[in-house]
């Protein structure tokens, strides 16, 4: 267990860079962005809103792509494909609860518990992205990045134009917004909701993990 946990620190350290870079330019542009301007944000507003906006961009842009090398080098430290699922996910856990307990401490409009909803939602999204998308590319190479890129990026414009032809589309975004941060709703629901969101992305990333081939052209 204590070789696997090593390996698996050892494989994730790029991780861990790449977060610091997110944490340090966060502070570093909100310095900026108060000093230069007259803004009613606070330093402290500024700070929550770009970690978590530069955490959840890199999940979303570049995690696919670090999952796709981490898992050659995951299987050459002698994991089993079980073993690094298993250690990988719980190492994405305690890095988002990390990042939210950052958020949760400082000052904020937003809630802990809309924060953690947030968060655990996070989770289940890029638990499927790695298993999906990062398996994806393992097996067809950089294609399949391109072709994740592409969409991601449809999705971005695509779907706020669609929501001004189709106001269903709208009218169902801001309910499921509303039930995430308002209060008055069942929170017991909701939050069995969530955890069965999770259970099924992480079914579904185990079964895309499990006999996926190794592709180095990558």
């Amino acid at each position: 267990m204590i070789r696997d946990l090593k390996a698996t620190f050892e494989i994730k350290k790029y991780n861990e860079i790449f977060y610091g870079i997110i944490v340090f330019g966060a502070v570093l542009l909100s310095l900026i962005i108060t000093v230069c301007t007259e803004d009613d944000l606070t330093i402290i507003e500024l700070c929550a809103s770009f970690i978590a906006g530069g955490y959840i961009g890199m999940s979303i842009f570049f995690k696919p792509f670090l999952v796709a090398t981490d898992f050659p080098r995951a299987l050459s430290f002698g994991m089993t494909r079980k073993k690094m699922f298993i250690y990988t996910r719980l190492y994405d856990l305690v890095e988002i609860i990390i990042i939210s307990l950052i958020i949760i401490a400082l000052p904020s409009v937003v809630g802990a518990s809309v924060v953690l909803k947030v968060a655990a939602l996070c989770f289940g999204v890029f638990s499927l992205i790695s298993g999906a998308v990062g398996n994806s590319i393992i097996r067809f190479g950089k294609n399949a990045y391109w072709v994740y890129y592409v969409g991601i990026f449809v999705l971005m414009f695509g779907v706020p134009r669609l929501s001004h032809i189709f106001p269903v589309i709208r009218d169902c975004f801001a309910s499921a917004f509303d039930h995430l941060v308002n209060p008055v709703y069942n929170q017991l629901g909701i939050w069995l909701g969530i955890i069965v969101f999770i259970v099924v992305t992480l079914i579904i990333s185990w079964l895309t993990t499990r006999k996926v081939a190794v592709n180095n052209d990558l």
